[in-house]
């Protein structure tokens, strides 16, 4: 819908509300409701000459002519379906791939997309994804199977006292067993 111009309003900013309400209901513009409705009707008598030139025109092609077109639309579809089946076979490669390295389905299934579409920086960021998510599992793993050390009160500590009360057959297996310990009990002096 056309606006009004109220610069074409004389004294307009210095009217009162109901000054400027009547001005309003008072102004006339210009109607180009007539002038549409010429553009209109232009572009429907274009659009039916066009369709009318359409038919003339298959009318006019041979059999042999049709059967041509029909077969390079057929050729089209074919070739536009062999398209997407080769990018659904590349997907499930690298999904399979993606599997294979540990990926959760929906992330590999996520990635094999984007990498057959070429966007790379959405296969960095699920890489990144799934390099966060490998690590965390692999640290829980570590620690779930690192054993508890026992608690110690340091009786099973060997002093220099331990090892002198030891026999002598006993103080010789201890420094074959642990000879940077011995050392350090008799201070490189045996």
């Amino acid at each position: 819908m056309a606006k009004i111009d109220i610069t074409k309003i004389k004294g307009y900013d210095t009217m009162t509300p109901e000054e400027k309400l009547a001005a309003l209901e008072a102004f006339e513009y210009e109607d180009n409701s007539s002038e549409l409705e010429k553009y209109k009707n232009a572009a429907s008598k274009a659009n039916s000459e066009a369709a009318e030139w359409r038919k003339k025109h298959n009318a006019l092609l041979s059999e042999e002519e049709q059967k041509k077109q029909a077969n390079e639309e057929e050729l089209t579809t074919l070739r536009a379906k062999v398209e997407a089946m080769e990018k659904e076979k590349l997907i499930a490669g690298h999904k399979a791939q993606f599997l294979a390295l540990g990926y959760d389905e929906s992330l590999a299934d996520a990635t094999a997309k984007a990498l057959a579409d070429g966007d790379t920086a959405k296969v960095f960021a699920n890489q990144k994804k799934f390099l966060e998510t490998h690590d965390k599992s692999l640290k829980a793993d570590l620690l779930k199977d690192t054993p508890t050390p026992p608690a110690g009160d340091g009786k099973d500590t060997m002093t220099l006292d331990k090892l002198r009360k030891m026999s002598a057959q006993e103080r010789y297996e201890y420094s074959e067993k642990n000879p940077e310990e011995y050392k350090k009990l008799y201070g490189g002096n045996e």
